[in-house]
This record gives structure tokens, C-alpha cells and sequence, in this order.
């Protein structure tokens, strides 16, 4: 990569991340509905990972990977796709998808807290800080008015989702701190395919497969499956490309926004109503994520050449 920023691609990169996982959280509801979770997810990666080869083909850029690299995205793939989408698709059987989202929103504080070679950058900076707990307070809001019924699995729902944020944090921070020789396509669609391997695999020993018909998968499921495969390529991409590019805290700020999306969807898809609690915790939300940006922003005003 050139060493001057291509701040256009940056700013689709966030808007990816941003505005196509926060539909997500929708169209797994959608998709949960007739086909069982793991099976989802092994279809969608798979899926996904193959589509990948074609324009790494293309390219002539589709060479067999060393050893290392393939255990390598082996593992990043668990961790990140297994482990923390996993635990959304699987959770969203028990829990509002709002909800799940929301919850998930607490993966800045795992890479606060996790990312130790960044302790003493994260924890001087004043602004992160108070973006973290503005941001926070504002998800607060958002859970606080969920009056969703809760069934005997939610708290363990709730547990998987987070521990799901664990897995995913620690997945970003291994790929950002020990990185293949490969390229950023190629890394995607190993980890893809291996995580979805890794739960057709567990689909089967869970006995999902026993029962599962295709006749009986609705259209909608088969419409939103293929969403979340196609859109899942450029979300999951644009951020394993902006994690090399920006600070994980900073790349780790959508989500806070994520559950804002979610809400619109069901706004004006599922005839949800948006209330005035939640328009508060939506703004409060983005003012977080402008104050956990803040320190880029003013170095780029401070550096802002004068105009003759």
C-alpha cells in the first residue's frame, strides 16, 4: 500500500462496516426462520469464501498458500467469524435482534482492555475515554427502553453475545499484531471458507441436518442468506483492510452504530416504532463516536494547510 492515505476508500470502508452490519442483525432474523443457525452460517461463509476466489483468479493472484498462513486464517476465522458472528446468529434464536445488537456494542471495551500494546495510547487519551462512556451511556438508553419478553434462554443469549465480542476482539488483534503474507482478499476467503467448515461441521454433530428440508426454506430466508453473503464480503473486507489502516478503537466504533441501523430497519420493515428515548440515544451514540475520533480530526485541522 501506498504510505499516502486514500482517505475515499477509508470513508467507504467505515460506511460499509457502519450501515451493511447494521442490517444484519435484520436479515439473520429473517434468515433464522426457516434455516437453523449453524447451517446458516456454514452456507453463508462457504458461500462467501468461494465467491472470492473468482476475482483472485482473475487477478492471477490464486496461488496455493503456505502452511502458516493457512493456520493462520484458520484461526482468525474462528475467532472472528465463528465466535463473533457466531454468537449473534445463535443468540437471535432467543433474543430481539435490537437487543443483540446493542449488546455487541461493548466491543470497544474488550479492545481497551485487551489490546495491550496500546494500554498507555488508549487509556492518556482523555477524548476516547469520554467517547467510550458517552457512547456507552447513550446503548444504555437504547437497552434500558427494550421491553422485549425475556424467555429462559436470554442470560444465555445475553453470555454468548459477549463472550462472541471476546472472540472477535481477540481474533482483530491477532490478525492486526501477526499477519500473513497474503493479500487481504486472499485472507478473507480463507477465513471464510474455514469458518464455514467449522460450522457446517458443528450444524451436523448438533443435528441440524437430520430434520432440515430445502423445500421447507421460505424465499425470504433464501433472499436474506444471500444478502448476508454477497454484502457480508464487503463489510467483512472493507474492515479487515481498515484495521491495518486505523486504530482498532477507532475501527471499533461502528458498533455504536450498528444498533441505530438495526432500529430504522425495524422501523420501517417490521412496523417497530422509534420512540423518543431512542432518538435521544441515537444522537448520543454519534456524538461518542465523534469524540473517540476527535484526535484525528483536530490533528487534520491543525495540519490543515493555510490557503494563499
Amino acid at each position: 500500500m501506498p504510505k499516502k492515505e486514500n482517505k475515499p476508500l477509508i470513508y467507504l470502508a467505515f460506511a460499509a462496516i457502519y450501515i451493511i452490519w447494521g442490517s444484519t442483525y435484520y436479515f439473520i432474523f429473517l434468515g433464522l426462520e426457516t434455516i437453523p443457525p449453524f447451517m446458516l452460517m456454514g452456507f453463508r461463509f462457504v458461500v462467501s469464501g468461494l465467491v472470492l476466489l473468482g476475482p483472485l483468479k482473475k487477478q492471477g493472484n490464486l496461488i496455493w498458500p503456505q502452511r502458516n498462513d493457512i493456520l493462520k486464517n484458520s484461526i482468525y476465522g474462528t475467532l472472528l467469524l465463528v465466535g463473533g458472528t457466531g454468537s449473534i446468529m445463535w443468540a437471535e434464536q432467543f433474543v430481539a435482534s435490537g437487543i443483540v445488537s446493542i449488546v455487541f456494542c461493548i466491543l470497544p471495551f474488550w479492545f481497551l482492555i485487551l489490546d495491550f500494546p496500546k494500554w498507555k495510547e488508549n487509556f492518556s487519551n482523555v477524548t476516547t475515554l469520554m467517547g467510550l462512556i458517552i457512547g456507552f451511556s447513550g446503548v444504555f438508553i437504547l437497552f434500558e427502553g427494550n421491553n422485549s419478553i425475556v424467555s429462559e434462554h436470554f442470560v444465555l443469549g445475553i453470555a454468548t453475545v459477549t463472550i462472541g465480542g471476546i472472540l472477535w476482539t481477540l481474533g482483530s488483534l491477532f490478525s492486526r499484531y501477526y499477519p500473513t503474507t497474503l493479500s487481504t482478499l486472499m485472507n478473507v476467503s480463507l477465513q471464510f471458507i474455514s469458518a464455514g467448515i467449522i460450522c457446517l461441521g458443528i450444524s451436523y454433530f448438533m443435528g441440524e441436518m437430520k430434520d432440515f428440508q430445502v423445500g421447507n426454506v421460505s424465499l425470504l430466508s433464501w433472499l436474506s442468506t444471500a444478502y448476508l453473503a454477497i454484502f457480508g464480503i464487503l463489510a467483512f473486507g472493507a474492515y479487515m483492510w481498515l484495521i491495518t489502516k486505523r486504530p482498532l478503537i477507532q475501527v471499533g466504533t461502528y458498533v455504536y452504530v450498528n444498533p441505530v441501523i438495526a432500529i430504522l430497519l425495524g422501523w420501517m420493515f417490521a412496523n417497530e416504532t422509534i420512540n423518543t428515548k431512542q432518538l435521544l440515544a441515537l444522537f448520543i451514540i454519534l456524538f461518542g463516536v465523534v469524540l473517540i475520533n476527535w484526535t484525528g480530526y483536530k490533528t487534520k485541522i491543525l495540519n490543515r494547510k493555510p490557503v494563499n
